[in-house]
């Protein structure tokens, strides 16, 4: 599994934000959930939601306010994380590239 710039930057931002708003409990269930769909993903790439817009791309949800964005690179049998989305940002602005 490997992290883009972007995945990276999105899920430190979500991590900030529960810490402000939420507190260390909420950040520490929050990283929990992150790592166990990590693992899920890794042993089955193609178990969660596809994405209609773009080929071997995978929408999965975290937490019923949050998303991550994934592809799976068959050739290379790697998954890049692309980004994790809060659901109540405005969803014109969502962009995983």
């Amino acid at each position: 599994v490997a992290w883009t710039i972007r995945a990276s930057k999105t899920y430190w931002e979500v991590i900030k934000y529960l810490s402000t708003e939420f507190g260390e409990k909420v950040v520490s269930d929050f990283v929990i959930r992150v790592h166990k769909k990590i693992e899920l993903i890794s042993s089955n790439a193609f178990f969660l939601n596809k994405s209609f817009s773009q080929r071997n791309v995978f929408i999965t949800v975290i937490h019923k306010r949050l998303t991550l964005t994934y592809r799976y690179r068959p050739v290379k049998k790697r998954i890049e994380l692309l980004v994790f989305w809060r659901t109540m940002q405005n969803s014109s602005n969502f962009h995983y590239r």
